[in-house]
């Protein structure tokens, strides 16, 4: 009996989201990587991987496929998942909104976005929808490039080279803000998962409706091509080649770093920390949502490009339950809800319940109205050089996701995967986890 008793606590006592079983398994599935050498990882002459240097761990079965419709419409480059039959399509997109001053335009902009996650949960094979926010030093690259661009060509040559120098030695103190938008679609039939053309295919019939979608949300976007998507993540991993990057980035020449050579030329996962190419980066997931009223400006200090902490990427992930799965749900969070109530009847009624009665009785409403139901998670990068404070780093992401009422926890034996999961690449966590969604329920 005690024995049954033991396994029984350790599914009903949690430390910080996660159940005792949960951290166990971790434990032993993390001393296994240690103890075979998954942890570190070296590619180049002399190594296991003598040829490119690929994207490590949970990106390790991924390649990229360019599509160039047979209708005229944009190109764009397709992430196929090889081991989870994944394909993910990223979107470079130029947010609007802080220059906005009316409150009803702003409100207006919130509910088309949350009408654009409802209509891509309309279709079971929507996995996810990631949204990455990132911020790294302006090297003066994509202003020159701009500069460039605009230049008359009879204009004197002193007048144009001074043009150029300032706007490439003046902003090098400056940070700016990237964001990109993957969605992952599912291999949902035999025929998809035996042909990636098929896919691309569909993906193709569907990619400008979803596109404008985010457009009268107020984001502008346009497909990524394998040239910028290599470029992209290859500079995560190694932000001292980020000037020859972002020159190639900015100018739209053709660069030598294909998808195969994306990834670090050295990596290793340790417990706390994800060093890679002379860098270190930290990453934290979302623990539970705030529990207080937010809205549309709550990130904001945290998205904010800031000198004091240059590299900073913040992922969110929707991963948008079908309609009849959100009527499920939210059937039974109102039927418990309101079973909560009447079980106090006699006694006083905690304020928390009513919160939870009235939050399940909105959540049902909106969702019989049209609205979509997603489970949402974050992860939270930050990358500062091998040597650099990474404690005053780690406290500066706290107290700005403290102050945006989250509550992060550090993805302690897991910063390998987070920090993929965050690049927005099409990998997710959750389809990468080793504990089935019934025992962790």
């Amino acid at each position: 009996m005690i024995p049954i008793v033991i396994f029984g606590i350790g599914f009903v006592v949690s430390f910080q989201g996660r159940t005792v079983w949960e951290l166990i398994l971790g434990g032993i599935g993390r001393a296994r990587q240690v103890s075979e050498g998954e942890a570190m990882y070296r590619s180049g002459p002399f190594t296991s991987i003598p040829h490119g240097t690929p994207i490590p761990g949970l990106g390790v079965t991924s390649q990229v496929i360019d599509v160039h419709p047979t209708d005229g419409s944009e190109p764009f480059a397709m992430i196929q998942l090889r081991s989870r039959r994944l394909y993910t399509v990223v979107l470079r997109a130029w947010p609007q909104g802080r220059e906005w001053d009316d409150e009803a335009r702003k409100d207006m902009r919130v509910s088309r976005l949350g009408d654009t996650i409802a209509f891509l949960a309309q279709t079971a094979d929507v996995v996810a929808i990631e949204s990455v926010i990132e911020t790294v030093p302006e090297s003066g690259q994509m202003a020159s490039a701009t500069v460039r661009a605009r230049l008359s060509p009879d204009a004197p040559d002193v007048v144009k080279q001074s043009m150029v120098e300032a706007v490439e030695e003046v902003p090098t103190a400056e940070v700016r803000g990237e964001a990109r938008i993957a969605i992952t679609f599912a291999a949902d039939t035999s025929f998809r998962k035996r042909d990636p053309e098929a896919m691309g295919t569909d993906i193709t019939r569907r990619l400008r409706r979803i596109m404008d979608y985010f457009e009268t949300a107020g984001v502008p976007v346009r497909p990524m091509l394998e040239f910028e998507l290599a470029a992209t993540v290859r500079r995560s991993f190694s932000p001292g080649q980020e000037l020859q990057i972002e020159r190639g980035l900015a100018t739209g020449e053709p660069m030598e770093i294909p998808w195969e050579d994306a990834g670090p030329v050295s990596a290793s996962d340790q417990h706390g920390v994800y060093i890679h190419d002379g860098c270190q980066s930290v990453s934290w997931t979302l623990e539970k949502p705030p529990e207080a009223t937010f809205d549309s400006q709550i990130l904001s200090e945290l998205l904010l490009p800031r000198a004091d902490l240059p590299r900073k990427r913040v992922a969110l992930i929707w991963e948008p339950y079908t309609p009849s799965e959100a009527t499920t749900i939210v059937n039974r969070d109102d039927r418990d809800a309101r079973q909560a109530m009447r079980q106090t009847i006699g006694a006083q009624i905690s304020e928390r319940a009513i919160v939870r009665n009235e939050q399940a009785s909105a959540a049902k409403y909106e969702q019989a109205r049209g609205a979509g139901m997603t489970r949402l998670s974050m992860i939270v990068t930050a990358t500062v050089p091998v040597g650099g404070d990474i404690a005053r780093t780690e406290a500066m992401v706290t107290n700005l996701t403290s102050a945006a009422a989250l509550k992060m926890r550090s993805a302690k034996g897991q910063q390998g995967p987070a920090f993929l999961a965050g690049l927005g690449i099409g990998v997710l966590l959750p389809q990468e986890s080793s504990t089935t969604d019934r025992l962790a329920a």
